[in-house]
């Protein structure tokens, strides 16, 4: 292997797997937190075809896809060349870990009764307030059943409280969130993204 190809193999100093087996450590991981395609590509913005086609081996895996899995996961570099596959539970790297204790049915339970005592709210009221029946709350708090990212939209939308807290315990995103009703604020307002794009540069210019 020439260096321009060995290059083109590493992403911020780490030298990364064939793509079959990048393929399988993003399965594992997208297993590993018990997400489906489709909730996976939301965090990502790759497409459930493109994913699934990746996880075969059946795509090439970009540094660029690798960069962005990092980050809607909040993976540290090592990542995916710390994953010896086939995959087990002995294989997952810590950080990987820390994310399956975070999205466990256990915690995001725990979040969304924490959630709701700090609204001040029962079952019924949060209930009428997200459009979530009082069943699935109830199934949820219970641990019958897993948060789906269907339900965290619509009390991100009803409170402000982002997804990625409710469902994988990211503080850093609990309130203010980036969500479609920000974004559909945003579309509506082109002074409001002049602001923050404005905002951003200047942090870039630091």
């Amino acid at each position: 292997m020439n260096n321009s190809e060995e290059s083109k193999q590493k992403l911020e100093g780490v030298e990364t797997k064939p793509d079959i087996d990048i393929g399988k450590a993003i399965a594992t991981l997208r297993q590993t937190l018990l997400l489906s395609i489709s909730e996976f590509s939301m965090r990502t913005g790759y497409s459930r075809v493109h994913l699934s086609r990746v996880e075969a081996g059946e795509r090439k895996v970009t540094p660029e896809m690798i960069e962005t899995v990092r980050k809607a996961f909040h993976l540290d570099a090592s990542w995916p060349d710390c994953v010896d596959l086939p995959s087990s539970d002995n294989a997952v790297d810590p950080s990987v870990a820390d994310l399956k204790t975070l999205s466990s049915i256990e915690a995001t339970k725990e979040r969304l009764f924490a959630l709701r005592k700090e609204l001040e709210l029962n079952q019924k009221e949060f209930a009428k307030l997200t459009g979530i029946s009082v069943a699935n709350i109830e199934a949820v708090e219970y641990e019958r059943r897993k948060l789906t990212m269907r339900m965290a939209k619509r009390i991100e939308d009803a409170c402000g409280i982002g997804t990625e807290w409710l469902l994988h315990g990211d503080e850093g995103a609990k309130y203010h969130p980036c969500g479609q009703r920000m974004n559909s604020f945003l579309k509506r307002h082109p002074e409001a993204r002049k602001l923050v794009w404005e905002m951003m540069e200047r942090e870039n210019d630091v």
